[in-house]
Parts: C-alpha cells; sequence; structure tokens
C-alpha cells in the first residue's frame, strides 16, 4: 500500500530519521562486510554507519544506494524521491530545482539515479495487493509525447477490486 504524504512527512524530518530507516532496510537480514564478508561489526564513524570488525572497512547505509555520495541532504532526497513517485507525471529537473532550491543539474542527475534504481526494480516484481485503473499497451512512439492512442496501441481498461499478483 502506498504512503500518504502527511504521513511520509511525520516519519522524514531529519537527515537521522532517513539514515535510521536505510540503515533498517540495507540490514534487515545480517550485516556482511562488502570487502571480506565478515558478519561482525561495531559502530561506524558516521551516524548509522557500520565499522567491520575484522578489516576496518566502515560502510555508510547509503553506499550502494542512489543515495551514494549525494550534494544535498539526505532528507531532500527522500522528498524528491517521493515527489517523483507519487506524481502521476512525473516532475521535471527545472520543477525540481526550483521546488528544492537545488541547480537544475544537480536535479537532473538525481533524477536519473532513481530513474536508473527503477528500472532496476523490475528483476522484483509486485507482490501483494496491486491497484492498476488504466494503462496503455504498445510500442514507444517517436517524436509522440505522453501516452498517445494510435493504431498501434491499445487502452486498457481494469474495474478490479484488487489485483493479487
Amino acid at each position: 500500500m502506498g504512503v500518504n504524504s502527511i504521513n511520509f512527512y511525520r516519519q522524514f524530518q531529519t537527515d537521522t530519521d532517513c539514515y535510521q530507516y536505510l540503515s533498517a532496510i540495507k540490514w534487515e537480514d545480517g550485516y556482511q562486510c562488502k570487502k571480506c564478508d565478515n558478519t561482525t561489526f561495531c559502530r561506524g564513524k558516521r551516524p548509522y554507519s557500520r565499522r567491520c570488525n575484522k578489516c576496518k572497512y566502515d560502510e555508510s547505509p547509503t553506499a550502494g544506494t542512489m543515495f551514494d555520495k549525494l550534494k544535498f541532504s539526505l532528507l531532500l532526497a527522500f522528498h524528491i524521491v517521493f515527489k517523483i513517485s507519487t506524481k502521476k507525471k512525473g516532475m521535471s529537473s527545472l520543477a525540481l530545482s526550483q521546488e528544492f532550491e537545488l541547480r537544475q543539474k544537480t536535479c537532473w542527475e538525481f533524477k536519473w539515479k532513481i530513474q536508473q534504481a527503477m528500472a532496476s526494480s523490475r528483476q522484483k516484481p509486485l507482490t501483494g495487493e496491486v491497484h492498476v485503473d488504466e494503462f496503455l499497451i504498445g510500442q514507444y512512439e517517436e517524436g509522440k509525447q505522453g501516452r498517445s492512442r494510435d493504431s498501434n496501441k491499445r487502452l486498457v481498461l481494469l474495474h478490479l477490486k484488487s489485483l493479487t499478483v
């Protein structure tokens, strides 16, 4: 089930909230060092990071994620991801730049990282209750923007209480 904006804003108010959330997800099945595969750790240099007891490799909860090496706060990044993923038609880098007071190029680069992460999620199909209202089946049409309908596309409408995948 999706998260509404009030609950999202309530849960993520500081960078610490975001680091805590990422840490819980990243190591929910236990810690394993990327360098030496050791499973014991102590607290790292930064908040919620973990340091391997064997090789002393320090790993942040953001390492290896789209939040790695951000040029702005993790909190802003969480809010940008939420905004992009909940707006039906997405958001341009210019609109993100204006709303979050960041350079357009910075927003464009982060949006690209988000898109790459979303594309990689194809490897993990949706599970549980999935709601779909309409979609088009067909191929991308060069030179046409949006969800245009022509002879190569078919509009599909579903009216289901829920679809379990």
